[in-house]
């Protein structure tokens, strides 16, 4: 059965900027088609927000216009949008982070990849795992 997984700002942030990176390959594994991506409305505000920041646009050079296309791009057929999120209450932490919990449990995800420490500090939560990138990629590449 195909694996979904639910990617945080975070790592899509790393992705746009390092696409050969573990979060650049945690993307192309959902282009391949290896596990069902999964985001929401507020983990996509949250990439866009974090690329329209001038000093990390100033910093790795790319434009708003590139950023904007990849998070429409994202919001397209590469991953399925969740938008009818449960309130779960506080769970994480850090509360802002809750919405990722959330968007996880409204997908039936099987994992949220991360690399935010203090969803980490979860490790898991109602049977949905909490990986960095990297511990994601072997996930899959073990489960092969």
């Amino acid at each position: 059965m195909l694996k979904s997984a639910v990617v945080d700002a975070s790592v899509l942030v790393s992705a746009f900027l390092f696409p050969r990176s573990p979060p650049g390959e945690v993307l192309a594994l959902a282009e391949q088609g290896r596990y069902m991506l999964h985001i929401s409305p507020i983990l996509i505000e949250e990439t866009r927000r974090s690329l329209m920041n001038p000093r990390l646009r100033n910093s790795y050079g790319y434009s708003p216009e590139s950023a904007q296309a990849w998070c429409k791009e994202l919001m397209g057929d590469l991953a399925f949008m969740v938008t009818d999120m449960p309130d779960i209450g506080p769970v994480c932490r850090d509360p802002d982070d809750d919405h990722v919990i959330a968007a996880a449990m409204a997908a039936k995800a099987d994992f949220i990849v991360t690399g935010d420490k203090d969803l980490r500090a979860l490790d898991t939560h109602e049977g949905i795992r909490i990986l960095t990138a990297k511990a994601f990629l072997d996930e899959i590449m073990i489960r092969e």
